[in-house]
């Protein structure tokens, strides 16, 4: 009785030593996620470290295309001085000429794995087996988790998106046809609402299942819907659902992820698409619908619209993740992503389609068919946007915001974008004209000054100044397609 009680009392003091170590290993772990900055909710924080993400990622199907070699694509991406990258998970697929791309990751034909199992039934409609809602593939798990363990090591975080906008519905396991599970037969702008039929439930089963897998991860943000665009504007060909009704159906999703995630050890954060270009977020959408989510994406908002049109009045982290319809060899994927972090952004991700399937490392060749859809097909871009990232970590970023008004006059054609901690840091991006001439307004005192080439980061020219008026001139160098100033206390 007396050893028994000695063991116990030895068991509890081991116990009270070692809480508060294990707390303090909680915490750091729970510190390393991928979050949203306490400081600056613009902004997001990753291994305890204020982050804003850049990549130049392939087309979504480096999971659910089995001859995709993932591990070398991540490879690359964390070789190169790139930290993110946007995945689908199956529940949509694209065909051969979807978009004009030719060598499109999201058709992967028979090297298709989706979440679910195939049946016995022959019917889908890219080739195989239907699929059987009622069993879960483990190898597709198997690839997801191995995925997200690789992503982890490389220092890149994935943005998993759940669901696909509807306009497509009949390439998707969900579709009636495609299954063995008798699912309701619905029109394609049903599929983000809630009057989805039996079809609901299906999708709640999977959105649990996928977040209770992969909660373990540090590197993830879920995002809820590809482009479920909240208008009423259709795609060419398509009806597209009302915007209360996907909303509604969004808000429901997200109860899901943060119902599931109270049992679970980690809580994610949540992203949505929001618009291409040019929308205003509303208070009410904020405080209703979109209560849960803390990244709004925003697609093919080539100057920065929808960011200043919101930045000021939405307290939330911003991010353009596809990029695309402009020229494919051009400065131009660089020089919006340049604006976009510029004028406040936290996450840019070029749509680049040099990543293909045997080409893993981005060394792809061009893989349009057509004029009306273009995308990135320059190799080069990636390491440019590397820069990019290089640049604004070697910023205090989280104190600096974008501040048009500290250009007092701009005598130049080109287009200016301040990034601005007042009397420390100045970095102000140009572009559209030729030569920089304007005067800024800064505080008294000693600064460095540099002028820089965005693609390389090359310094041009620098020099120390002195104010003492509250304003200087300057006059930049000639460039061709953009410049950079840098301006930096003593």
């Amino acid at each position: 009785m007396i050893m028994e009680k000695i063991f116990w009392k030895t068991i509890h003091r081991v116990i009270r030593r070692n809480s508060v170590f294990l707390l303090v290993l909680f915490t750091l772990s729970s510190n390393a996620q991928i979050r949203i900055d306490s400081k600056n909710p613009h902004y997001f924080n990753y291994k305890n470290k204020p982050t804003i993400l850049i990549t130049s990622g392939e087309h979504y199907g480096a999971v659910i295309n089995k001859a995709f070699d993932y591990k070398k694509y991540l490879k690359t991406l964390h070789k190169i001085g790139l930290n993110h990258t946007r995945i689908f998970l199956g529940d949509y697929v694209e065909k051969d000429s979807a978009f004009c791309i030719n060598k499109n990751t999201l058709n992967p034909k028979e090297n298709l794995i989706c979440p679910w199992k195939r049946s016995n039934t022959k019917g889908y409609v890219f080739g195989g087996n239907k699929f059987d809602l009622n069993q879960w593939d483990t190898a597709y798990f198997t690839r997801l988790n191995n995925f997200l363990q690789c992503a982890e090591e490389n220092d890149i975080v994935v943005e998993v998106v759940l669901f696909f906008a509807s306009f497509t519905i009949e390439n998707s396991p969900f579709y009636y046809k495609n299954n063995t599970n008798n699912i309701d037969v619905i029109r394609a702008n049903q599929y983000l609402t809630l009057e989805n039929g039996n079809l609901l439930k299906r999708q709640e089963q999977y959105c649990k299942k996928i977040v209770t897998e992969i909660n373990k991860y540090n590197n993830v943000i879920y995002n809820i819907a590809n482009e479920p665009w909240f208008d009423n504007q259709a795609y060419p060909g398509f009806s597209s659902p009302t915007t209360t009704a996907t909303k509604k159906w969004i808000e429901r999703v997200t109860k899901w992820i943060v119902t599931t995630e109270k049992k679970l050890p980690k809580k994610h954060i949540l992203s949505i698409d929001y618009c291409n270009e040019g929308k205003v977020i509303s208070k009410k959408d904020l405080n209703t619908y979109f209560k849960n989510i803390s990244v709004f994406n925003h697609h093919y908002d080539k100057n920065a619209e929808s960011l200043q049109l919101n930045y000021k009045s939405v307290n939330k982290v911003f991010a353009f993740n596809e990029t695309g319809l402009m020229p494919p060899i051009t400065p131009q994927y660089r020089i919006q992503g340049w604006k976009y972090i510029f004028n406040g952004g936290a996450l840019y991700n070029n749509l680049d389609f040099t990543f293909q399937v045997g080409f893993e490392d981005g060394t792809g060749s061009s893989s349009f068919s057509c004029n009306w859809y273009n995308g990135c097909n320059d190799p080069t871009v990636k390491y440019e946007l590397a820069n990019l990232l290089k640049f604004v970590n070697t910023l205090n970023f989280i104190q600096m915001k974008p501040e048009k008004q500290v250009v007092i006059v701009n005598y130049g054609d080109e287009n200016v974008y301040p990034l601005v901690n007042a009397g420390k840091q100045y970095a102000i991006y140009f572009e559209g004209g030729s030569k920089a001439k304007l005067m800024l307004s800064i505080p008294n005192g000693k600064y460095n000054l540099k002028w820089i080439n965005p693609s390389d980061l090359r310094v041009i020219s620098q020099k120390p100044i002195v104010i003492n008026t509250g304003s200087i001139n300057l006059l930049g160098p000639e460039y061709k397609e953009d410049v950079l100033l840098y301006i930096e206390a003593v």
